[in-house]
């Protein structure tokens, strides 16, 4: 497609208007965000002075009511544990003991951990086997053994000793 001479002098002339237009446009943007880094900056000044230190005393005039209702609150929860606390555990094991009849060990093992991480069941007590005892018997003997080595090798006994022969 060939333009005129007319034609391309008035797109170029379009062109340089629309590139005047876009470099106006950009400097009225450049100053449209100092002035709201500016307005934001004047805005934190004067929350610090005036809203920040009206919010502080509103606060340290409720802080009583809500600390006695917090403090209310917590009562009538420790008041409903302690009241419900033999119920669950009853419930927690009667669940477990039902569970090992129905040979259902993992379920039952899931059931008394859960009871124990509340706090609701005690942990089970631990006993030692045969075979611990006797690994600990014998552990004691070797360090008692051990021991008795050590102290006739470092023992001072003046019968061991040979004086040198003077000649």
């Amino acid at each position: 497609m060939k333009l005129s001479r007319k034609r391309r002098r008035e797109l170029r002339h379009l062109r340089g208007n629309a590139q005047e237009l876009l470099d106006h446009q950009r400097l009225v943007l450049a100053h449209a965000g100092d002035v709201l880094h500016e307005a934001s900056r004047q805005a934190r000044k004067l929350s610090d002075e005036h809203v920040a230190p009206r919010v502080d005393e509103t606060l340290e005039a409720v802080r009583p009511a809500v600390d006695r209702g917090v403090a209310s609150a917590r009562r009538a929860a420790n008041s409903v544990r302690r009241a419900t606390t033999p119920f669950v555990a009853g419930a927690l094991a009667s669940t477990i003991h039902k569970l090992d009849e129905l040979e259902q060990r993992d379920a039952a093992k899931q059931v008394r951990g859960f009871g124990e991480r509340i706090g609701y069941l005690q942990p089970a007590k631990k006993t030692r086997s045969a075979g611990g005892v006797i690994a600990l018997t014998l552990g004691i003997a070797a360090a008692v053994g051990v021991g008795y080595a050590l102290w006739q090798a470092f023992r001072t006994d003046d019968e061991l000793w040979v004086a040198p022969e003077s000649e």
